[in-house]
């Protein structure tokens, strides 16, 4: 006779640990995407508690210390102002990134208004009336207004552009956060009113106070400084243009300002050129040339002379090689990506990897700023809801 089969009980279904300390080190492999915490949060008052909390917000951005790529800002601050280049659940629509000076459509005048750029998930803005910077972290809508002293924009002298950085930036080991675990620094470049100095000045929110004034004389007529700051090392970048073309060093330590000439025979333009943070951690300039893309980078030998050299990328021309248009339209530093107008298609390129990414098709071509963040708590619900 056969015996019948044994009946097993089905396995009770996998229950999460008790323990608090267990399920965080859970929560923290989270992705670092924006949906990430904020839905986390949604499944009960327990994880909201645990995800919510400080020291979690800090380990989490310990754990991920490359911020993904969000979206980008629009240099005019027009409408739309903001767009993200993630899917849903991740996407965040333009709405919910409106600028704190902003208006109900997202947007602000133009004429008024300025982007300076991003850097460690703040934006800079500038007000061209009221002469007062906002620093702004949108996924919580925090922002600071800070004043800029009357000599900086005056019949003398106009601001033409800046840089917001965390207080700590030179500190690799530094977890990036909020306004009140991360102050923050502004620094912010223009030229005089007889075109021939370029001048800068940085505000530190630990002591509430600007600097003094430093100053550059550079050796050709120069207007305006058009394109955001780029750090490297402990040292802002921009580029003056005028009747010529150079590099204003402003060293943060020494509280310097100094002009940099540009590589001999490279073409730089106006608009096909770009300061960038090459990948060994050297100043670079971006050139656009035909349908290529040259990479110079200034390095400084034993004896502390420096000098530019041409970089050689088979991997990159080969990106670009079928290419007859290309633009540049923005670079973030913190994350080494640059963002790029190819025949008729908005892309980036992330420069460590050199992985190239295809976003929208559009015949505008409008100056960006990429955006990144760590979204660590459940302050950034609103949005996904």
């Amino acid at each position: 006779m056969t015996r019948g089969r044994r009946h097993r009980r089905p396995a009770a279904p996998a229950t999460l640990p008790d323990n608090d300390d267990i399920l965080s080190e859970i929560l923290l492999r989270l992705p670092p995407r924006p949906s990430s915490l904020p839905r986390a949060s949604l499944v009960c008052k327990r994880w909201r508690r645990l995800v919510t909390d400080p020291h979690f917000r800090r380990r989490f951005r310990s754990r991920h210390p490359n911020p993904p790529l969000i979206g980008f800002f629009d240099e005019f601050v027009d409408f739309p102002f903001f767009r993200s280049v993630m899917d849903p659940p991740d996407l965040i629509p333009p709405k919910r990134f409106c600028p704190p000076i902003g208006d109900e459509k997202g947007g602000c005048d133009p004429n008024h208004w300025r982007n300076f750029g991003c850097r460690h998930g703040r934006v800079l803005l500038y007000s061209l009336k009221e002469k007062e910077i906002v620093v702004w972290d949108p996924p919580t809508g925090d922002h600071r207004r800070v004043a800029v002293p009357p000599e900086l924009d005056n019949g003398e002298r106009m601001v033409w552009n800046g840089a917001v950085l965390c207080a700590a930036a030179s500190d690799h080991s530094h977890v990036h956060g909020g306004f009140c675990s991360c102050p923050f620094k502004v620094a912010v470049v223009g030229v005089t009113r007889n075109h021939t100095q370029v001048f800068a000045c940085i505000y530190s929110s630990q002591t509430g106070k600007w600097s003094n004034l430093v100053s550059a004389a550079v050796p050709f007529v120069v207007y305006y400084v058009g394109r955001p700051g780029v750090l490297v090392g402990n040292a802002l970048y921009w580029m003056p243009l005028g009747h010529d073309y150079g590099i204003a060093e402003f060293d943060l330590d020494k509280h310097t300002l100094a002009l940099v000439e540009c590589p001999s025979g490279a073409e730089v333009s106006k608009g096909g050129s770009r300061i960038l943070l090459a990948q060994n951690g050297v100043l670079c300039l971006a050139i656009l040339s035909g349908n290529s893309l040259q990479m110079w980078e200034r390095k400084v030998c034993s004896e502390g002379v420096a000098s530019w050299v041409l970089r050689k990328s088979d991997k990159l021309q080969k990106i670009l090689r079928q290419s007859s248009s290309m633009a540049i339209l923005g670079y973030a530093d913190d994350i080494n990506v640059m963002s790029l107008w190819i025949d008729g298609s908005c892309c980036f390129l992330q420069l460590n990897s050199l992985q190239f990414t295809k976003l929208w098709k559009t015949n505008i071509i409008s100056k960006n700023h990429p955006y990144a963040s760590i979204y660590d708590s459940g302050n950034c619900l609103s949005i996904f809801l």
